[in-house]
């Protein structure tokens, strides 16, 4: 009987409906440009995300230290 791994998985995408955003980060302290990203959750299969289950969080990312900061819409 062979084994069908299938599960869901979070991954970071970029968003392009909004702009970059140049600000002070909150966790590193470095002005940076936040980058506009959304936290999607995936359907995998064997560890392969598939297609998005969700339109996902709107957040910011900050390119230094990677931190996630969650935006409004």
């Amino acid at each position: 009987m062979p084994i069908i791994i299938f599960g869901t998985k979070g991954r970071v995408v970029a968003d392009d409906s909004a702009s970059k955003q140049t600000t002070t980060c909150g966790y590193c302290r470095e002005l940076v440009q936040m980058e506009p990203v959304r936290n999607k959750r995936y359907f995998s299969l064997f560890f392969i995300p598939i297609f998005p289950l969700e339109k996902g969080e709107a957040a910011w990312r900050c390119p230094n230290c990677k931190k996630l900061f969650l935006r409004r819409e």
